[in-house]
């Protein structure tokens, strides 16, 4: 799947940039360049103003959530109410800026976006002992946020790779069918149309690219028909 350290790197909105011109602003900027994500992520963000700079106040919380969560022992599972408490925070915060943020044409909304779906798949991805149903269920809600960033950003490769990645988990959880091999083929073809991936992640696209092609020939995938 989609490597968390360099989506870390490529994704998130960078706590250190202003965030209002208040006592809120000039707090949390404080704790951003002092790498106190912990003051961040217990600030109350009361803002609820459909302004630039109120969006990027909870852009700020969901990105310090986001860190903490990230850097968690990586068998910390979401069963660990640690873990569970900071991905709530940062997809609130995510979610939050993305609806206060007044101009959809803003640069900002993709790093937005890039949170939102790192988020939703270090979730996914510490789901331990439950069942397929359930992985199923929020694969498919990263999914769906993947189409929203390919729609409000297509010129980023975040909402592209992080696609292709769905499709991928998603063929774990099917039998090796016809179906597998669609998912597969989608995940190509996502890969195909990404936009040149960020310096962070041009390995990344190279990884997942390979693994799309070794996955199509150990399924036996049907090569696809030219039209």
């Amino acid at each position: 799947m989609v490597s968390a350290a360099a989506l870390l790197a490529a994704a998130l909105t960078g706590g250190c940039a202003a965030t209002d011109d208040g006592a809120l602003g000039e707090r949390l900027r404080a704790h951003a360049i002092a790498g106190d994500f912990n003051a961040i992520a217990v600030t109350n963000i009361r803002c609820n103003a459909a302004t630039e700079a109120c969006a990027k106040s909870h852009a700020v919380k969901g990105d310090a959530c986001l860190r903490l969560a990230i850097q968690q022992p990586p068998d910390a599972s979401l069963r660990d109410s640690r873990v569970q408490a900071l991905l709530d925070c940062a997809e609130r915060g995510y979610r939050k800026a993305l609806a206060l943020q007044p101009d959809r044409g803003a640069r900002s909304r993709t790093s937005y976006h890039g949170g939102l779906l790192l988020t939703l798949s270090e979730r996914r991805n510490r789901m331990d002992n439950v069942g397929a149903q359930q992985l199923h269920q929020q694969n498919e809600k990263l999914l769906i946020a993947t189409r929203d960033t390919r729609r409000e950003a297509p010129d980023s490769a975040l909402g592209f790779l992080y696609g292709a990645s769905a499709h991928l988990y998603r063929t774990t959880l099917r039998p090796p069918d016809r179906e597998r091999c669609n998912d597969l083929r989608q995940a190509e073809a996502m890969l195909k149309r990404s936009p040149a991936p960020p310096h962070a992640l041009a390995d990344e696209h190279r990884r997942m690219r390979s693994l799309v092609q070794r996955q199509l020939r150990e399924n036996d995938c049907p090569p696809q028909r030219s039209i």
